[in-house]
């Protein structure tokens, strides 16, 4: 028998060790590159190791900051502790992937299958997808009546890049009914008076394949009429749209909101089930590995977390070993910088360096068609270009809303470029953003999914990366004061460098920026001094859990566990604590939720907690009764009321000129995004020193939008952005007639109606009738009224002068925006198509 150096270990052994830093020092076969431990990365292990009896930890590191192997090293030692099985999860297939690289580069074992018996015997640790966790034929075993596999008892879960791994949770448990299954009309069938007495004109939409048309069925409808929908619904429980979602929602169904659009209906329960899988729910130990992102809340409503608990994150001592990063917003500096100057900056930059542009839709993307050498939207795409980036110069690459799950190290991306704010794709995703829009809770969502995006592009202390962020609306929601407090501290601190170097740019044209941004590209060393600089000291965001988060899960457990009064409580709760920290909005979306946990108790108290709501947020559910119509106040003469408006609205100029360019851009030929366009219509009016609102949305008739423009005169606005027909159709001129007529009654009949309508042509087919002298805001009218406001905004938004009355009359005039100008300039008279013979 030959030479056996195991006969001369000691009797302890590696499998022993339970603490991570020494057992990362004891592991034998790690690779070359794996000698020692980063001082972050001790950091965090030695704060888990104190703690790790404590069942749902947080662990935040910056970007690069060695997370896999942390979640790692606390799995193996879990294991070695008899804390086993461990399991880690990763949002993407192809990041667990290289979760399990890095284990082997670290030699411990891992295995990809729930079933092998090294995992179950808590031998290795099992890495694999949250897809492959959550979904209604989970591997790893449910607590639902016929699931296939018995639940899989496991002790220590590790959820690699938490926030990400959201987005896969929340599309598990969606139960997407699409237009050409059976379910589809016999649901709609089912509730098309209760849809109807919601908004008449949007179930016409949803009817006729309006893609940006969306109607929520009232709770009350839904839940009193289950025994008609688990008839309806219950036999296609094994087709492919259902199969994978139904075994999650089928018992939660009179909880869950549903959501009708022109493509689907979509059924979504309050929070996600989690308690259905053992496997997680059961664990002992659960460890969540984030990013710095100011906001935790939604680790409580999504993976039921202690949120006392998620509130005391793992952090090192230092935020500052993030790379090195410098953020513009080339239009906030430069208001005058169009869209294309900014693409052909970036093609120029790519002709050498890999340039990534992230875009929120298909429609974005097709403004750089001209300069992007790569278009990529699905999942195999984005990996296969991202594969290509990292190993070689590809050039210009647009991917189609992926804001995270992706690496793009070093020469992979040198210039990031996020164009636009990530729109809301679902039916209840656009409901839920019209009825927050810029509420702090949206906005909070939207600066977290932002510096998710930046993130992209920095992946190690040693990284460096410049980062432009296009489109009118996120330049505004960036340059709002405060809203920089919704970012992490390390982000914080680059983007006061950022303003810092903006400052010093002025306003600058496209070689300025081109030179800054080819500083950071080749490293220039004073910009690496100063980036560092900008770092020093910072120190971690203490870890946020909003009072809402925890009041809404609770609800929920309450409620799935046959306490509706007690779910009454917390969901009330939530409302307060929405309230008490000054978002209104927020409060009345939750007031919805609210009343439909009400509805199971008391149906009449839930009909009043909603018309309560109502008066927080008019985008909620109207009650049973309906909403009585409020008539619009005459408007103070225009140049008054446009520089109070203005006044109240903007601190200074230049918020004003970011503000209007960003209602402006919503006023487009989009026909995802109408609704965006009425409610920027209705905004520009204000601004204009209307008074203004949207009649349809906000009270169930009446116009798309209205204007009081003064002397008792009104606009009656109807928009048809959505549409690229030739010509108006009859049953568009015929809304438009409808509501002259609703106005004409609301108003009185001295009142002046002007109707006008918002559409590409002017011409009317010849089968409509337009009321008499309608007027046609036609594509280019649209273009030159917005040249107009542009112009104006610039001159009244120099010197203060939108706060003087007289500046903003004289600016109105001249640019023809007065009311007794406007109508005349801006649009032009329909014109009726003869009568086919």
């Amino acid at each position: 028998m030959g030479f056996d150096f195991e006969d001369l270990s000691a009797g302890d052994t590696i499998e022993t060790i339970n603490d991570p830093v020494t057992l990362f020092d004891a592991l034998p076969n790690k690779k070359p590159g794996y000698g020692y431990l980063r001082a972050v990365q001790k950091e965090v292990l030695d704060a888990w190791g104190k703690r790790r009896g404590e069942r749902d930890l947080v662990v935040k590191t910056n970007t690069g900051g060695g997370k896999t192997v942390i979640g790692l090293l606390i799995l193996q030692v879990c294991l070695n502790e008899g804390k086993g099985p461990s399991l880690y999860l990763a949002p993407t297939g192809d990041l667990a992937g290289r979760v399990r690289e890095e284990a082997s580069h670290l030699g411990l074992d891992v295995v990809d299958d729930p079933h092998d018996p090294q995992f179950l015997r808590g031998e290795a640790i099992c890495v694999t997808t949250m897809y492959h966790l959550i979904n209604g034929k989970s591997r790893f075993g449910m607590t639902v009546p016929g699931s296939r596999h018995q639940p899989i008892p496991v002790t220590s879960v590790v959820i690699d890049d938490a926030h990400a791994a959201l987005a896969t949770m929340e599309e598990q448990n969606r139960l997407n009914i699409p237009r050409d299954h059976d379910a589809y009309e016999a649901l709609l069938d089912l509730f098309a008076d209760d849809l109807q007495g919601q908004n008449l004109a949007q179930f016409k939409d949803i009817q006729e394949r309006d893609p940006s048309a969306v109607l929520p069925i009232p709770f009350w409808a839904w839940q009193d009429k289950q025994s008609s929908v688990m008839e309806e619904l219950h036999p296609h429980r094994g087709e492919p749209a259902f199969e994978w979602v139904w075994p999650l929602i089928s018992n939660l169904l009179p909880w869950c909101q549903a959501v009708v659009t022109a493509e689907s209906i979509e059924v979504v329960p309050p929070c996600p089930p989690i308690e259905k899988f053992p496997s997680f729910a059961q664990a002992e130990r659960r460890v969540y590995l984030t990013a710095t992102l100011a906001d935790d809340s939604v680790l409580v409503t999504h993976f039921n977390a202690d949120p006392d608990s998620v509130a005391k994150s793992i952090v090192p001592d230092s935020a500052a070993d993030l790379g090195d990063r410098l953020v513009l917003a080339p239009q906030e500096l430069n208001p005058d910088l169009t869209h294309e100057d900014l693409r052909a900056l970036a093609a120029s930059v790519a002709e050498k360096r890999n340039v990534v542009v992230l875009v929120p839709s298909k429609r974005q993307a097709a403004e750089w068609k001209a300069e992007a050498d790569l278009t990529v939207s699905t999942t195999e795409q984005i990996q296969a270009a991202v594969k290509q980036l990292t190993t070689h110069h590809v050039g210009l690459v647009v991917m189609i809303n992926r804001y995270d799950g992706i690496d793009l190290p070093d020469e992979a991306c040198r210039l990031l470029i996020i164009d636009s704010l990530p729109f809301a794709y679902t039916g209840i995703e656009r409901r839920e953003a019209l009825a927050l829009q810029d509420s702090k809770a949206m906005v909070g969502r939207q600066l977290q999914r932002l510096e998710q995006g930046m993130g992209r592009g920095v992946r190690s202390r040693d990284d460096r990366c410049a980062v432009l962020l296009l489109g009118p609306r996120l330049t505004h929601l960036l340059a709002r004061p405060g809203n920089a407090d919704y970012l992490s501290a390390a982000t914080r601190a680059q983007f006061d460098l950022s303003r810092k170097a903006a400052r010093k740019l002025g306003a600058p044209d496209i070689p300025a920026i081109r030179e800054v941004i080819d500083l950071v590209i080749e490293g220039d060393p004073g910009f690496r001094k100063v980036s560092r600089q900008a770092l020093l000291g910072v120190t971690y965001n203490p870890a946020k859990v909003n009072p809402t988060a925890t009041h809404l899960r609770a609800a929920y457990n309450s409620a799935v566990n046959a306490r509706a009064g007690e779910a009454v409580q917390h969901a009330r709760a939530a409302m307060q604590a929405a309230r008490e920290g000054g978002d209104a909005p927020l409060a009345g979306w939750l007031g919805e939720t609210c009343a439909a946990y009400e509805h199971a108790v008391d149906p009449v108290a839930a009909q009043k907690t909603l018309d309560d709501a109502r008066r927080s947020n008019n985008v909620v559910l109207r009650p049973r009764a309906g909403v009585e119509y409020e008539r619009l106040p005459p408007p103070s003469p225009q140049s008054q009321q446009a520089a109070t408006y203005l006044t109240s609205l903007y601190p200074t100029g230049h918020a004003l000129t970011l503000g209007l360019d960003a209602i402006m851009a919503d006023i487009d030929w989009d026909r995802a995004r109408t609704k965006e366009a009425e409610a920027a219509l209705a905004a520009l009016g204000r601004h204009l020193g209307f008074t203004a609102h949207r009649p349809e949305d906000e009270f169930g008739r009446g116009s798309d939008v209205l204007w009081s423009i003064g002397g008792n005169t009104y606009l009656v606005i109807e928009a048809k952005t959505g549409a690229d027909a030739p010509k108006i159709w009859k049953k568009d001129i015929n809304q438009l007639a409808g509501s002259v007529n609703w106005c004409q009654q609301v108003y009185g009949h001295d009142a002046k109606i002007i109707p006008v309508m918002v559409h590409q042509t002017h011409v009317v087919e010849g089968t409509g009738t337009p009321p008499q002298n309608t007027r046609v805001i036609t594509a280019g009218k649209l273009k030159a009224l917005k040249a107009a406001i542009r112009q104006f905004t610039r001159a009244i938004a120099s010197d203060g002068q939108c706060r003087n009355p007289a500046d903003v009359e004289r600016h109105l005039g001249y640019h023809k925006l007065l009311a007794g100008t406007l109508i005349d300039t801006y649009t032009q008279t329909a014109y009726q198509e003869p009568p086919r013979s």
